[in-house]
């Protein structure tokens, strides 16, 4: 006997359940304004604050990674250190 969610039936069971999750959320859209403004508030505040970070990252981005990744052959961002270390040995 076949596990329905195995087979061939599982991409027909998960587009069913997606179909189903997408119609009760959109009840549930139209039933609730007020939650639904405060839902496309928060997304767009969202959106906003993704593209804020995306545009300064572009703008901003080598700067920081010159600053905090310095290319080199020992210390925190590869290899291992030349000179001793100031922690104990174990």
């Amino acid at each position: 006997m076949a596990v329905p969610w195995l087979g061939w039936e599982a991409p027909g069971l998960a587009l069913r359940g997606l179909a189903w999750l997408g119609q009760e959320f959109a009840a549930d859209w139209a039933a609730q304004d007020l939650r639904a403004a405060l839902f496309q508030l928060l997304l767009l505040w969202l959106g906003l604050s993704l593209l804020g970070i995306h545009l300064s990252w572009r703008i901003h981005g080598g700067r920081v990674s010159r600053l905090c990744c310095r290319p080199g052959t020992g210390g925190q961002n590869g290899g291992t250190p030349t000179g001793a270390s100031h922690f104990p040995a174990w």
